[in-house]
């Protein structure tokens, strides 16, 4: 068993903690990160539960350990914990057909349709692609809609021999299992999960988050600059990402996760079924020094003869989360913020640092210079998690004049995205996708090409032969394994 350093002598626990407290102050002045809460824990003992900074910057209310954060994609652990208390009572297994509990699930394959497992879906190897589906919770498609949409979606990678990370996978997997309850998932993980294990500020229904009298509000970082924005609501995939809870109640997560599905001396999971939730399944990356996996809802990393079990979360709209679970030495962090993407880099230099701590007595390298390059190359103007998006450059000279508003005036049909509407505006168009109320503006470019002002990118209608419009082309709604080409359907 790895032992700290304290336990080498290199430096006492006490000492670690202090040094630990020291350093994690430090990067979070740095960070310009509103607020952050920060909980080690060890043989069922907080040894450690600091919060920082403020829930909101005009009100600027101190978080304290009862403030509630939104989790994020840490959200996938309850779900696969949830699933664990029905395989623990016989009541599902983890290799049922999703199709077999929930007829509606279909994938564009019939086959792969046939056979994907609730396994499967935990572990993101059905083949669909990365993160499809959250676009259509963009345009304000509910849970049912999107997973009914699934069929439309190639699969591109191979069944059981591929990785791709899936929200809706989560979410299907979800589903399938509370069918089974009859009852919702956001009841079930209450039932299973949320409710046993004593976490009385813990919620999977955003309204919870919503209206607590005590919660941070969220902050995208401009250039390190807090950006108060409206509070995301995932209660569409909220399996995936839509759980909320404070510093006090992910302590007494952390135990029931550390011990086998046991808290307070009363075993609420089964042992067995919990731990194979932390089993490395799916390779992600190997290394001459590491392997990752993404095991049930969860990810194990192998590297420097430790193994650590993890996940975290991140928001847009400004959340930042981890989770880092290590299983030998019964111990765990868990970091929340309400900061994005200056939380992203905090919480990992903060978990890096303790583990630097904890095992050598000492912090290695400057993680959050080193995590804040990563982000800012991910992160570059136009990127997105499907795809560079490429904003057009400034008009041409001699550009053509759009026609009237009125050609252009009607509704646009596809597949897998459904309508569209476009209707005139003073100085351009407004595009209204989806399920979506408020629109997008789109602003004369060069003849039929329109600027979409939010992303810059191009949209282009087509017309026939008889000159009029019959078509449009949005391209920021194009996925490697979508183009989104409209056919007109009225005017």
């Amino acid at each position: 068993m790895n032992t700290p350093a304290g336990i080498n002598g290199a430096k006492p626990l006490n000492a670690i903690i202090l040094q630990f407290d020291a350093y994690t102050g430090q990067l979070f002045n740095k960070s310009r990160v509103p607020g952050m809460a920060v909980a080690v824990v060890k043989d069922d003992s907080v040894i450690y539960l600091r919060c920082f900074g403020v829930k909101n910057l005009t009100t600027r209310e101190p978080i304290g350990p009862d403030t509630r954060f939104q989790l994020a994609s840490i959200s996938k652990t309850f779900t696969s914990a949830s699933i664990a208390s029905m395989v623990g009572r016989g009541e599902l297994s983890l290799d049922d057909r999703v199709v077999s509990l929930y007829p509606g699930f279909r994938l564009s394959d019939p086959w792969v349709s046939e056979h994907v497992t609730i396994r499967d879906l935990l572990m993101h190897r059905t083949g669909l692609p990365p993160y499809a589906g959250d676009e259509l919770q963009d345009i304000g498609y509910n849970r049912q809609e999107i997973i009914s949409k699934l069929r439309l979606v190639p699969l591109m990678g191979d069944y059981r021999s591929s990785y791709a990370y899936s929200n809706i996978g989560i979410t299907s997997a979800a589903e399938a299992a509370a069918k089974k309850t009859g009852m919702s998932w956001e009841d079930l993980v209450s039932d299973r999960v949320i409710g046993p294990a004593g976490m009385k500020n813990t919620s999977a229904r955003f309204a919870d988050f919503e209206n607590a009298a005590d919660r941070v509000d969220t902050y995208s970082m401009m250039n390190g600059t807090p950006v108060a924005g409206p509070l995301l609501n995932d209660d569409v995939n909220s399996p995936a990402g839509g759980v909320s809870s404070t510093i006090n109640d992910m302590t007494r997560y952390a135990w029931l996760q550390l011990n086998d599905g046991s808290i307070d001396g009363k075993q609420i999971i089964d042992a067995a079924a919990i731990k194979e939730t932390h089993r490395p399944q799916n390779i992600m990356k190997t290394t001459n020094t590491s392997i990752i996996a993404y095991d049930l809802g969860w990810e194990t990393v192998a590297e420097n003869g430790r193994l650590r079990v993890e996940h975290g979360g991140d928001l847009t709209s400004g959340v930042s989360t981890y989770i880092t679970l290590y299983p030998e030495e019964k111990m765990a962090i868990v970091v929340l913020t309400n900061g994005f993407p200056g939380g992203h880099i905090l919480k990992k230099a903060v978990i890096n640092g303790w583990d630097d701590l904890y095992f050598t007595g000492a912090v290695q390298k400057d993680w959050y210079s080193e995590i804040e390059a990563g982000v800012a190359a991910a992160m570059k103007p136009g990127a997105s998690a499907a795809g560079p998006l490429e904003p057009l450059p400034l008009a041409p000279a001699g550009a053509k004049p759009s026609r009237p508003a009125p050609a252009y005036q009607g509704s646009y049909s596809q597949d897998y995205y459904g309508t569209l509407r476009v209707e005139p505006d003073s100085g351009g168009l407004l595009l209204y996708a989806g399920h979506l109320t408020e629109p997008f503006f789109l602003v004369p470019y060069d003849g039929d090409t329109f600027r979409e002002k939010g992303t810059g990118t191009a949209v282009k209608f087509t017309t026939g032969s008889n000159g009029t419009v019959t078509g449009v082309h949005v391209v920021m709604f194009d996925r490697p394994w979508v183009k989104a080409d409209f056919v007109r359907t009225a005017s």
